[in-house]
């Protein structure tokens, strides 16, 4: 199990470096860890989301409820109104 988790997140940390070095060369070394393991959580966070779509998708299900917003001025035609 610490071999597959290595092998997930390893590739993950060294991007954060290796943009360092190509883009930002003044940020810290720790820095540069700390947006390689953001862009593996970010990634991993995709197939959640995804997965969580495609569910919604097989189930029809195609809508959302709004936010609740303040009253606003009306300044031209009309707002949404809540269902």
């Amino acid at each position: 199990m610490l071999i597959l988790a290595a092998a997930s997140i390893v590739p993950f940390l060294l991007w954060g470096p290796v943009y360092r070095r190509d883009h930002a060369p003044d940020a810290s070394f720790a820095t540069s860890l700390l947006w390689g393991l953001a862009l593996w959580l970010h990634a991993y966070h995709l197939f959640v989301v995804s997965a969580r779509g495609f569910v919604r998708m097989l189930r029809g299900r195609s809508g959302w409820a709004k936010t609740r917003r303040n009253a606003e001025p009306l300044l031209a035609g009309e707002t949404a109104l809540e269902s």
